[in-house]
């Protein structure tokens, strides 16, 4: 009866809940297709930020091996921090003060290990989600990083074989997006496993994608695509529509999109070393990097970026072997 009444709800929620919104198209500078407002909100005044501050790094030995490569991240409700330490081939698990408590290193069915771990995510009941690019499955762990189960992507039909999954979001509903960054498209998973959709194949609405990298969902269950190789940030409801893009000329290689508390969108450039920030009408604030305060290295091909509870900013500086736990300024200060 439970999955019966989560049909019934799923069903209802995309039938009607595009009826409820009405929505405003903005065309603010340098972009295209900005982000819509649904009736009755409020968008947050702007602060514009100035800088990054390094309050502190993670790097060095963490649980028995020295960091190396890490990349992807994902923060969890209770506040704690997952990295994905590429180098390793693990997971690793950090409380809210950044205090290692465990990794991962893999289970499960192929080799057992991880091959090629690419992306991260969490859903909404803590569940950590973790894209294994080389054995093309996906593996879900509890929030202390307890094997659940996988998913093999290697013998799923969506018309043509499925490449090597990227970044990952899993919806309210459980619905599970993969970006296939080989066949440029995302594949959308219904709770049971089975693909119901494919977007960003050629002829969909908003253009083909090229090299889809990281996912992550925004409040309102929409998903943010960094389109790598279109220099572009696309947003897709969760049917699959196009909600809004971002194109700006300052894009070279954009791997990596977070919303902050004020709905503000902050793209991190792996190339360039820089992150962006973008109001919620697609209007460019600034752009921060490659050099940041507090530490006497650049931002060597960063990969990922995410915000803690209480509004720091956590950047995978790969180049580097670590993670910099960011404050960030604005003009008020």
């Amino acid at each position: 009866m439970p999955d019966i009444i989560s049909w019934f709800l799923r069903i209802c929620h995309r039938a009607f809940l595009p009826a409820l919104a009405v929505v405003t198209c903005f065309t603010g500078t340098g972009g295209c297709g900005k982000p819509t407002q649904v009736a009755g909100e409020t968008a947050p005044t702007p602060s514009i930020p100035t800088a990054l501050v390094v309050e502190s790094q993670i790097s060095g030995a963490i649980l028995g091996k020295p960091l190396k490569s890490p990349s992807a991240l994902a923060t969890a409700r209770s506040g704690a921090l997952y990295l994905l330490d590429s180098g390793n081939k693990r997971v690793i698990w950090l409380d809210s003060r950044f205090t290692p408590i465990r990794d991962y290193r893999g289970q499960g069915g192929i080799s057992g290990s991880f091959s090629e771990p690419k992306y991260l995510t969490v859903d909404n009941e803590q569940y950590v989600w973790i894209s294994d690019a080389g054995h093309r499955k996906l593996v879900q762990c509890s929030d202390k990083l307890e094997y659940v189960g996988e998913t093999d992507l290697g013998g799923v039909d969506a018309g043509q074989n499925f490449g090597h999954p990227a970044g990952i979001a899993v919806t309210g509903f459980g619905d599970i997006w993969v970006a296939d960054s080989d066949n440029n498209r995302i594949a959308v998973f219904d709770a049971q496993g089975q693909i119901d959709f494919i977007v960003g194949d050629f002829g969909y609405p908003g253009g083909a994608l090229r090299r889809p990298a990281k996912l992550v969902l925004d409040r309102h269950d929409r998903i943010i695509v960094c389109d790598t190789d279109n220099r572009r940030i696309v947003i897709y409801d969760d049917r699959g529509g196009l909600f809004s893009e971002t194109e700006h000329s300052v894009f070279e290689e954009p791997v990596a999109a977070v919303l902050d508390s004020s709905d503000q969108l902050w793209v991190l450039d792996k190339s360039a070393g820089q992150i962006h920030c973008f109001d919620p009408n697609g209007r460019l604030l600034a752009t921060l990097g490659p050099v940041v305060s507090g530490t006497d290295r650049p931002l060597a091909r960063p990969s990922d970026i995410a915000f803690t509870l209480d509004g720091r900013m956590v950047v995978s500086d790969t180049g580097n072997d670590r993670v910099l736990v960011c404050r960030i300024l604005t003009a008020s200060e």
